[in-house]
């Protein structure tokens, strides 16, 4: 008997929730189809029933790991609009992101894979930063109207994300707690500084 859609979408959802974490935490090498499959709770003969390949697996897990970040949420109706923003890049930039007590984000956590993975990868990784910063600016311009600051230039939001983005990727290298905290403390002051907040 054909399995039913929503079983198919079911085993789907569970693969692509064991990719995001397992690569997250061990990059994309160290994960195998059968290590990912038996997170997952299924066989691996479904695998291909989903995903033509790991790295296609992957560039979803990318897409999907960045929806469940905070920084992808809907503005609370309790936060103003700065109060949000500053909120996100205080989460964004804390130690218990870097331990991953809440969902870890791709573009921080899977850099060094991507760098070097397929084209297919590369272009996940590329319109999830796209999206990163183009929420960003809704936000940031959203605050500059009903603030009347000067409006912050999409170089200046370029190089907050990127400083978000390169400190959680090397706070995680660090083994000394103290350096990685003030490393994101600085990085916080600076975010701040440059998207004028």
């Amino acid at each position: 008997m054909p399995l039913s859609k929503q079983h198919k979408q079911t085993s789907h959802d569970k693969i692509l929730s064991s990719a995001i974490t397992l690569f997250s935490t061990k990059g994309f090498d160290q994960v195998s189809i059968d290590e990912l499959m038996n997170h997952a709770g299924l066989t691996r003969g479904a695998f291909y029933a989903h995903f033509e390949s790991k790295q296609a697996v992957y560039a979803k897990a990318v897409v999907a790991g960045a929806k469940r970040t905070e920084i992808s949420r809907v503005k609370p109706d309790d936060f103003d609009d700065q109060q949000w923003i500053k909120y996100l890049v205080n989460d964004y930039l804390s130690l218990e992101h870097i331990n991953q007590e809440h969902s870890p984000c791709p573009l921080a956590f899977l850099v060094t894979d991507i760098a070097n993975g397929e084209s297919e990868v590369k272009e996940a990784y590329t319109k999830v930063f796209r999206g990163l910063n183009t929420a960003m600016h809704k936000r940031i311009s959203k605050v500059t109207e009903d603030t009347k600051k000067p409006e912050v230039s999409k170089e200046d939001i370029y190089a907050a994300t990127a400083m978000m983005i390169g400190s959680v990727a090397i706070g995680r290298a660090l083994n000394d707690e103290s350096l990685t905290s003030d490393l994101l403390k600085s990085s916080r002051q600076s975010v701040f500084e440059l998207l004028k907040l």
